[in-house]
């Protein structure tokens, strides 16, 4: 019976060491855990809008916001994975076009991007037909009976150029170019914040996240 009261008296004693020991532990390893957190979350840029692509999309949406009364004080960060390129007018006519409507005219006009436009060359659309390849049924549309163009051929590069020119006058848009997405993890519930990492290692989280590729 001595034996037995000795043996269970030593496994007391170490379990009474081991619990100690694990309480000492605890809070250490609570500690870094919420070290390591806050050193991932201050590596992180935030901002409340990103928008993925700086093409004819994302650049308009940035500026479309930044120009809007409710929305100009809401930080916004624009990632383009190609290089800057500054325009340069040339004499022969770029192949790569785009036909824009009236209201997207109207929407340029509105954040002074359509004026940049105007100044160097557009062409109105002022004629349309459309017809059927299988009959010889066939529609028109002509300006005589409208009151505007229909439409208006404005080549890309000089599209981009004067929507990026107003965008470098929004001081709450952030553009950074040659930022190739790596990761982007949405969150879990409508709180939380998407994170995007880039390539060179960067992270930058929002609420709203637009990819405008």
């Amino acid at each position: 019976m001595a034996a037995l009261r000795e043996a269970v008296l030593s496994h007391r004693l170490a379990f009474m060491s081991l619990s100690q020991n694990y309480k000492r532990i605890i809070p250490n390893v609570a500690a870094a855990s919420r070290k390591n957190y806050l050193s991932t979350a201050e590596q992180e840029e935030n901002y409340d809008i990103i928008i993925t692509g700086g093409g004819m999309v994302g650049t308009t949406l940035a500026c479309a916001i930044a120009n809007n009364r409710r929305l100009e004080g809401k930080r916004v960060l624009l990632l383009e994975g190609s290089p800057k390129e500054e325009y340069t007018p040339q004499e022969k006519y770029s192949n790569r076009v785009v036909a824009l409507n009236q209201q997207t005219r109207t929407l340029l006009s509105s954040f002074g991007a359509w004026k940049h436009i105007e100044a160097v060359r557009c062409c109105p659309v002022r004629k349309m037909q459309v017809w059927d390849a299988c009959s010889e049924a066939m529609i028109t549309f002509n300006e005589n009976h409208l009151s505007d163009e229909l439409a208006y051929i404005v080549e890309n590069d000089l599209l981009l150029h004067a929507i990026n020119k107003q965008l470098s006058e929004k001081e709450n848009v952030t553009v950074i170019y040659e930022s190739k997405v790596a990761d982007v993890k949405l969150p879990g519930t409508s709180e939380g914040y998407a994170t995007v990492q880039l390539h060179s290692g960067k992270r930058f989280r929002s609420r709203l996240l637009v990819s405008a590729e």
